[in-house]
């Protein structure tokens, strides 16, 4: 289900990631079956590093990225509480210290955002070439992808697998939608971009982040904030895309152990700032991701769930795929698509949830 992931730089936790309270993955702690394996790290082939040398300064490095969404994160969040020091996560490294935001406006006063947000893997064209898997070319699959934007109502998607033919094909049949970082970087980049309606959001500002994806191989994930055009809160936007096991790819528990951990700290990062914060993805994870995000973080799920003193309940999900968003958001209408059409367009169920935010649980979100 998966494209062979492009030959990247050594996986190596980011400055931000330690600073975010990032922490080894399960696979690196003592007890863990895995713990004492082998830690080999990929590092680039010649044809890569040709190519990096070719590109010149076409793209940015990787260190360069970290580097500007390190400066990102200390500009979107608040400075840290004079009495406490603290600005981000606790001592734990693990959930967010409560923001400061201010007086919390009267709620007869509070502005109220409601918007359509879902996660969409589109199986990418490679995997369905010469009619593969039962299906239509990529290209040719984009008209259902359409439809199901419509049917649904999204405003805004954080697609996976969305390769670079299929992407060109959306954007002509959608010119009402934005994505990031859509062709703005290399096509592997783009096959996990953030899609918005761009009558509904307007953007803010737009990063990435280093996951780890097969055999820890990074991948550059869009973090982006957008904000609503018809009531002026902002919320910010995190899609990832973590590795499967598959025929190819074995004994990826590992890496998605670590891409959590680095979802998990930058996420209490971005809590920090007091907006709402959203994450959709396919994270190949039913109730080990939930159990690990929800209790590591106050992100709540779409479809539900619970995850506290009386230990974490998942819910039984089926699909690896999820919409998370910050406690205080209120969720409604959760589907799993799963219809003839999601069935002739691509090999996931299409994930959609009405969100409803407002002033009265973010007041930070009118700020700026």
């Amino acid at each position: 289900m998966e494209a062979p992931p492009e030959s990247a730089d050594p996986l190596a936790p980011a400055p931000w990631a330690e600073a975010a309270g990032w922490r080894p993955g399960p696979a690196e702690r003592p007890g863990h079956p895995a713990a004492g394996a082998a830690s080999a790290r990929p590092t680039p082939r010649a044809s890569e590093r040709r190519a990096r040398a070719t590109r010149g300064d076409a793209l940015p490095s990787a260190a360069q990225r970290d580097a500007d969404l390190a400066a990102w994160l200390a500009d979107a969040l608040p400075a840290a509480d004079p009495a406490t020091g603290l600005s981000t996560v606790d001592a734990t490294g693990t959930r967010p210290v409560p923001p400061v935001p201010g007086a919390t406006p009267d709620p007869v006063d509070a502005v109220t955002a409601g918007f359509t947000i879902g996660s969409f893997n589109v199986l990418g064209s490679s995997h369905t070439r010469g009619g593969a898997r039962g299906k239509a070319p990529g290209v040719q699959r984009v008209g259902g992808v359409v439809q199901l934007l419509a049917q649904h109502a999204f405003d805004v998607v954080g697609f996976q697998e969305l390769q670079s033919d299929q992407l060109r094909e959306l954007q002509r049949q959608e010119p009402g939608w934005d994505f990031f970082p859509g062709s703005s970087m290399s096509a592997r980049e783009a096959e996990n971009s953030l899609g918005w309606r761009s009558d509904v959001w307007e953007r803010v500002s737009a990063t990435t982040v280093a996951v780890p994806y097969f055999d820890g191989h990074v991948r550059r994930m869009p973090v982006v904030v957008l904000r609503h055009r018809a009531t002026g809160i902002r919320a910010t936007f995190v899609n990832v895309h973590n590795p499967a096991d598959t025929r190819r790819y074995h004994g990826q528990q590992r890496w998605r152990d670590q891409a959590t951990d680095v979802e998990v700290g930058l996420v209490n990062q971005l809590m920090a700032g007091g907006t709402p914060v959203f994450l959709t993805g396919d994270m190949n994870e039913r109730a080990e991701y939930f159990c690990a995000v929800t209790g590591r973080t106050s992100l709540r799920a779409a479809r539900g769930g619970s995850n506290g003193v009386g230990g974490c309940d998942a819910g039984s999900p089926r699909a690896v795929d999820w919409v998370f968003g910050t406690a205080g958001v209120r969720f409604s209408d959760y589907t799993e698509d799963r219809s003839p059409l999601v069935d002739r367009t691509t090999d996931h169920p299409v994930i959609a949830a009405r969100a409803t935010v407002d002033t009265a649980a973010f007041p930070a979100a009118l700020a700026r």
